[in-house]
């Protein structure tokens, strides 16, 4: 699972609750200059891509929850069938 997303200041406090919530204890950043927006089809952000094991991918774009990502990710799942 893949998010872009930009943290404001004032939300530091919220995306590190998600984060626990979600049992995010760290992953690693990366320095976009468009080049991974443009591969995943992501035309602004916030924005989500799941990747399935196959490399099936399927992006939201806006705001998703816990229950969102999740059926984000089955439905990349069900393109590899």
């Amino acid at each position: 699972m893949i998010g872009v997303s930009t943290i404001h200041s004032g939300e530091l406090d919220y995306a590190n609750k998600v984060a626990m919530e979600w049992g995010i204890s760290g992953f690693r950043n990366i320095a976009d200059d468009g080049a991974v927006y443009a591969v995943f089809g992501v035309i602004g952000h916030p924005a989500t891509a799941a990747v399935s094991e196959k490399g099936s991918v399927v992006v939201h774009p806006g705001d998703i929850d816990a229950e969102g990502a999740l059926a984000l990710l089955e439905t990349a799942r069900n393109r590899d069938t």
